[in-house]
């Protein structure tokens, strides 16, 4: 009687223990949704076994972390490696990689090739990468990842890194696979990454091969990472395709002390064939230790980016520097409105506070209203042609005063016509010309300023015409008053007709 009350005994203790494992087991996977339940580095409940449940079986599409967790202290990194897609919600956990070994490359790897969803998570301290999402070699489609109320803090290198790239440190390698990337980025911040090494970012994203880069950040914010606060590098055949809106984007750059390889605030390279197209709405590019926003479209292609109510002051070179074919030549024209846009005090290096320059075969039309360019310690605007094609300039209400060099300048330097209006607009104080015309090669100039001052220059407005063209300046109500050398200087090619 005793052992079969035992045998009973010890039956409903082990039945006791499975039902706890099953309940268990639903608790941490239920209906497609892993849950983080403890903040511990490995074991039953934690985010380790969490990653790895969902790499080994395709129906678990979600981790969720309990609220109120904990920072998880990792001892080595994680790893999700499959191919479904996968939401990860912290529920405000922080993901700590200070423990990890110096030569771990992330804290949070991602390369399965499904679609990542991040949103209320905190990565922080991991020596090199925070989070890595990586594209595989054979991928193909659209790969989408969201960041959304994530924080990335403190870690060594990039802080996100969104990689299809072979060899993202050879600019000349533009292999990649043949899948597309769309990344987007709500509510967040990217914070004091990137001090372990060079050219290590807030955000990177990385594209090569055949596919399109598409980026979209709002209400974000990029502060004091050791390279970019934001760089967008596409490669290959295949578009760069961005928009920012409600976002700062501050004091980056500053991570080599030598001031050899000093970085941006925002940084978007498109290399290859392909397009650079962006809308940056109601952002700042303030203080950082290159450029404020610096845009290059390389090799066949245009140039085609439209900003309203930005800002780009205090950058150690120009605020805003739009280029097109600048490293590259492969041709395509460099098209941009510009609407209240205000940059400030930038320099001592770079051209203007201010630059547009689009340097092959192709057309350079730029539209300017409503913008500030003051106390930048080059140029103020600065808008120039080179290759085969037009230069044609609408600028209207710009005010460009005490800069170092010219308040508004406008120069095309081959084959292509000088065209423009500047209506309404002030270019005075500055320690060069306030309005500054050339047409240096077979081509005309044909410019109105109306209904604005130049004045306190050293010239009013210069105006020159070279090669073989006509040139024709009209000046309508203009105040020309107290510039040092004269109201207006132009060579003899040009025709000047002055209107009160």
């Amino acid at each position: 009687m005793r052992q079969v009350a035992a045998r009973r005994a010890a039956t409903v203790a082990v039945a006791a223990a499975v039902a706890s494992l099953t309940t268990g087991a639903a608790l941490a996977h239920d209906g497609g949704v892993a849950r983080v339940t403890n903040a511990n580095d490995a074991g039953p409940g934690s985010l380790r076994a969490a990653i790895e449940r969902a790499s080994a079986d395709p129906s678990i599409r979600r981790i969720e972390l309990r609220p109120r967790l904990a920072p998880i202290a990792l001892a080595q990194p994680v790893a999700f490696t499959g191919a479904q897609s996968l939401a990860i919600d912290g529920n405000g956990a922080t993901i700590d990689g200070g423990a990890l070994d110096p030569a771990a490359e992330h804290a949070i790897l991602v390369s399965g090739g499904g679609d990542l969803t991040v949103t209320w998570l905190t990565v922080r301290d991991a020596p090199q990468q925070g989070l890595t999402y990586e594209v595989p070699a054979a991928a193909t489609g659209v790969k989408r990842v969201v960041l959304h109320g994530v924080e990335v803090l403190g870690n060594g290198g990039h802080g996100v890194l969104v990689d299809d790239q072979v060899d993202p440190e050879d600019t000349g390698n533009q292999d990649g696979s043949p899948a597309s990337l769309d990344v987007r980025v709500v509510g967040s911040r990217f914070a004091d990454n990137g001090f372990g090494a060079l050219d290590r970012d807030g955000l990177r994203i990385d594209e090569g091969g055949v596919g399109t880069l598409r980026a979209t950040i709002s209400l974000s914010r990029f502060e004091h990472n050791g390279a970019d606060g934001v760089e967008l590098d596409e490669r290959g055949l295949g578009d760069a395709v961005f928009r920012v809106s409600g976002t700062q984007i501050s004091r980056n750059g500053s991570f080599d002390v030598t001031e050899a390889d000093l970085d941006d605030g925002m940084d978007v390279d498109e290399w290859g064939e392909g397009a650079l197209i962006g809308t940056v709405l109601a952002s700042s590019a303030s203080d950082n230790f290159e450029e404020g926003w610096d845009f290059n479209e390389n090799e066949a292609g245009d140039f085609r980016v439209d900003m309203a109510l930005v800002e780009a002051s205090r950058n150690r070179e120009e605020g805003v520097d739009f280029e097109e074919d600048d490293d590259v030549q492969g041709g395509g024209d460099l098209v941009t409105t510009l609407v209240g846009l205000r940059t400030e005090g930038n320099g001592p290096g770079g051209d203007a506070g201010l630059k547009i320059r689009e340097r092959g075969d192709g057309l350079l039309r730029a539209t300017v209203r409503g913008a500030r360019a003051d106390g930048n310690l080059t140029g103020g605007v600065n808008l120039r042609e080179q290759g085969a094609g037009d230069l044609a300039a609408s600028l209207s209400r710009v005010v460009s005063t005490g800069n170092g060099t010219a308040g508004i300048a406008l120069r095309e330097d081959d084959a292509g016509s000088l065209s423009g209006t500047i209506d309404r607009s002030t270019a005075d104080g500055n320690v060069g010309d306030g309005i500054d015309l050339d047409e240096n090669a077979d081509g005309d100039l044909t410019v109105t300023a109306s209904r604005g001052s130049a004045s306190g220059n050293v010239v009013g407005v210069r105006a020159d015409q070279g090669g073989t063209g006509v040139g024709a300046l009209q000046l309508v109500a203009m105040a020309l008053v107290g510039n040092t050398t004269a109201p207006t200087v132009a060579n003899p090619g040009v025709t000047v007709t002055e209107t009160p």
